[in-house]
């Protein structure tokens, strides 16, 4: 194997005035366009055949005849490294930053590219220096486009991780003259940079309009592929996750580590995290938020442990391991606070498809039970070619009254399950009229989102009958994804539940892979997914999101954008009403991960022209902590017509289980603009934990979200 004192290197040059400080440098490499599959073998740190980006799935390169004629301007430049070295398609040049011995060019630091002609471009392409861990690679960055030099408009930042392969920051196509890099962070925490190509990403195809439909804003770039994101209720913060390491996952890898990634939307900066005190590799897992706003992430790669963040000490901490060790399994908050999961695949030793019963976690106690009588067979799907291992993946738990706990999918068969005593399982139905479609189907990798908690109102789409369409040869195995869609609305708990179409016949395209997002007005945003499930590839993938209003039964198409978001992506409602939707991959194979997400920006946030709409602003809050049956209070600057709850929620693998909406109904009181409302009675409708209490304009535009936390309800409690 090759290493970094084996590879035929020429010294060369981070310049301190005359003198150089040492590197390694390939003498003499041929120019390479950034490829579609480019393994660099040897990175200073010793790791080796890291995967890089997919690239930008529209577009191409702007080649080097082009490259010529452009002017590049740059903040702080090195004799002999000037900036124009990053366009002259040498990889044997670099642009660096100025060192002397008296001073440095400190950070941040701009190159701006003139492209001499309005293009439309999509991607800003980075290449490092081979040693890129040692120092001077760029980490943190903001890339922004102009017409004319003037007006300036961000579209992506965020942090690159520090190895050698290409970087893009990728976005929607746009029409645009001049390209600014600003670096704001480098590697080994160096004051200077070096590039040694920036390539600039264009498309002949037309952006179409979208005004009124949405927009797609700046791309988020994470130093990892984010198989799973949750936010952190109390900071607002995004912490994202891959594996134990930032592109690849390993079944029966040693190291039982994760790499996480958290993203402040109020300061654009992400940082990196490695949970190593866990002993925990937290790929694949059941995710939950307890009632006081802690992350509780069950099992994955590391299949038999759990651990916890608490966002209030920015602390992951081990707790007590499950009974039964699983990855892909369902994981659901209780209306008596306490977590329960069911379902799932391997075990500690590898695959392992004997006992996957349900149990239960008790946050206070720090204590696991399992019920014998609640048995994974019982909820499972029966279509899958891939039998067991994929029976009872990523199953879909909904908390209700009584204590209960609804299973609305991926299995065709629903079913009430209650976690008291030695547990019960009953059936709930089949989901789908059978007078409108008589032969229906398991549903796996579908969505499934509590949009209205109140009314018990549940929309359940996409999937297929197997995880994937094809097996790893290319043979047709099952069917493709639906674009069914139902809405299921619960009542009380063991009894037959009623279902409906949801929309014209369903989604306008069939998805698996996708996510379904509630939005604080009461509709469900589907985006992603693809209508050829097959893992870790990008065949057929749906690039136009759609919304689901249930007031009108109608699915609208929104604005589409550019990059697949498939196997290991997610997507989030953020605290300012947007989405983000991002990840992708996690692979050393191929060429499909995923570095970044992009944020989604609903049309009730815009006017009818595109700008952004004016928002109500909540002034004052009373207590936001409050046991159901309580009462909220608030002041707002402008008259609001309705308010929602929406749960904190963790998504990964097509699931979001805590997401729930609460409508609340307002009422006046004292002075203008001034509101209460009352939480729900039931604690199975206002599941405990932390939510984001929204309330809305005549013009339907939401405000910023505050915190509420609903406790558990004293008949509940122990």
């Amino acid at each position: 194997m090759l290493s970094r004192l084996t590879v035929c290197v020429s010294l060369a040059s981070v310049f301190v005035g005359t003198e150089s400080i040492r590197i390694k440098w390939p003498s003499q490499l041929p120019f390479l366009q950034h490829g579609v599959h480019q393994n660099v073998l040897e990175k200073g740190d010793g790791m080796f055949g890291t995967m890089g980006p997919a690239p930008p799935r529209f577009g191409k390169q702007i080649p080097q005849e082009e490259r010529d004629t452009w002017k590049v301007d740059c903040t702080s430049k090195l004799t002999k490294h000037e900036c124009i070295k990053v366009v002259d398609g040498r990889n044997n040049t670099f642009w660096q930053t100025k060192v002397t011995r008296e001073s440095i060019d400190v950070l941040p630091h701009n190159i701006t590219i003139d492209l001499r002609e309005v293009k439309n471009v999509n991607a800003l392409s980075m290449r490092p220096l081979p040693d890129a861990d040692l120092g001077g690679a760029v980490a943190g960055h903001k890339v922004y486009i102009s017409r004319d030099k003037k007006a300036w408009k961000l579209v992506a930042f965020g942090t690159w991780f520090g190895d050698v392969q290409d970087k893009f920051a990728g976005f929607e196509p746009q029409l645009a003259q001049y390209l600014r890099l600003e670096v704001t962070s480098a590697t080994n925490g160096t004051e200077y940079v070096r590039i040694v190509d920036l390539g600039v990403w264009a498309t002949d195809v037309p952006t179409p309009s979208s005004l009124g439909l949405g927009e797609w804003g700046p791309t988020v770039n994470f130093p990892l592929v984010p198989v799973g994101a949750f936010i952190d209720p109390i900071g607002g913060k995004v912490i994202s996750f891959s594996s134990y390491a930032h592109d690849r996952f390993g079944q029966g890898v040693t190291d039982h580590t994760t790499l996480t990634a958290t993203w402040d939307p109020t300061t654009y900066a992400i940082s990196q995290r490695h949970v190593r005190e866990t002993n925990h590799d937290m790929f694949c897992p059941g995710m939950a938020f307890d009632v006081n706003g802690r992350m509780v992430i069950s099992g994955g790669e590391t299949a038999d442990q759990v651990s916890i963040y608490d966002p209030t000490k920015d602390e992951w901490t081990s707790v007590a391991p499950m009974k039964i060790a699983r990855g892909y399994q369902g994981s659901i908050t209780c209306a008596n606070g306490k977590i329960f999961i069911v379902g799932g695949s391997w075990g500690p030793v590898g695959l392992d498809f004997g006992d996957r019963n349900g149990e239960i976690y008790d946050p206070d106690m720090d204590t696991w039970t399992k019920f014998n009588d609640i048995k994974s067979e019982d909820i499972q799907t029966h279509e899958d070619w891939e039998g067991d291992y994929r029976a009872d993946n990523h199953v879909w738990l909904m908390g209700w009254r009584n204590n209960s706990i609804f299973q609305a999918g991926p299995s065709k068969e629903m079913h009430w399950i209650m976690p008291t005593g030695t547990g019960a399982v009953q059936s709930a139905g089949i989901r789908g009229p059978a007078n409108i479609n008589p032969i229906r189907h398991d549903r796996m990798c579908g969505v499934a989102a509590m949009y209205d908690a109140v009314e018990g109102k549940i929309l359940a789409a996409g999937g297929a009958p197997s995880y994937n369409y094809k097996d790893s040869n290319g043979a047709i195995k099952s069917e493709k994804a639906t674009r069914e869609a139902h809405v299921i609305t619960l009542d009380r708990p063991n009894e037959e539940v009623d279902v409906q179409i949801a929309g014209d016949g369903g989604m306008h395209f069939p998805r698996s892979f996708a996510h379904a997002v509630i939005l604080p007005n009461g509709e469900t945003l589907v985006v992603g997914g693809q209508e050829e499930p097959r893992v870790f590839t990008e065949d057929t993938p749906q690039l136009t999101p759609e919304i689901y209003s249930p007031t009108e039964n109608v699915w609208t198409k929104v604005a589409p954008n550019t990059v697949p978001r498939v196997y290991h992506s997610f997507a989030l409602l953020l605290r300012d009403a947007t989405i983000l939707v991002g990840g992708g991959g996690l692979t050393n194979q191929l060429p499909v991960n995923h570095f970044d997400a992009q944020i989604y920006i609903p049309q009730y946030l815009l006017t009818s022209s595109g700008s952004r709409a004016t928002r109500p602003i909540i002034t004052e809050t009373g207590d936001p902590t409050v046991f159901p049956g309580g009462n909220l209070t608030i002041a707002t600057d402008s008259e609001i017509v309705s308010a929602s709850l929406v749960r904190y929620g963790g998504t990964t693998h097509s699931l979001n289980n805590d997401q729930r909406r609460i409508p609340l109904t307002l009422k006046e009181v004292g002075p203008p603009y001034s509101y209460s409302m009352l939480i729900p009675e039931d604690g199975g409708v206002a599941i405990p934990g932390y939510y984001m209490l929204f309330v809305l304009s005549a013009q339907g535009v939401p405000s910023k979200a505050t915190n509420v936390q609903i406790l558990v309800s004293p008949e509940y409690q122990e």
